[in-house]
Parts: C-alpha cells; structure tokens; sequence
C-alpha cells in the first residue's frame, strides 16, 4: 500500500500538511497555500488556478470549510 504525499503548494512547493485548513484546492488537483493565495487572487472572492486558469472560489475552495 502506497502511501500518499501531503499537498505541495503549486506557487512556492512548500508543503501544506500543517495548513490543510487553509490550503485552496483547484478542480486541476494543485494546491495552493495560504500564504500564495493573494499572489493568484482575481478579487476578494475569486482567485485563478495558475496551472489550468479556472476561477475558483476562495471559500468554496477550501478543502475543510464551515458549514
């Protein structure tokens, strides 16, 4: 059994493992970290993946969000 790696920020490669919480994840399957979502925002709601350039959510998102 194959063990799977943490997501790796498709801007600065860090790793997100710590910050799964405000890690923003893109349809593509990248991920991007909190501290590179401002660098990819299109406004205060929306942000552009850099690998496929779909406009995504930045609440809708994030992997774990409030209900």
């Amino acid at each position: 059994m194959s063990e799977r790696t943490p997501p790796i920020c498709y801007s600065c490669g860090k790793s997100c493992e710590n910050d799964m919480e405000t890690t923003h994840y893109c349809i593509c399957d990248i991920a991007i970290c909190h501290g590179c979502i401002n660098s990819v925002k299109k406004s205060d709601t929306t942000w552009i993946c850099p690998h496929c350039k779909e406009e995504n959510d930045v609440e809708k998102s994030l992997l774990f969000r409030s209900t």
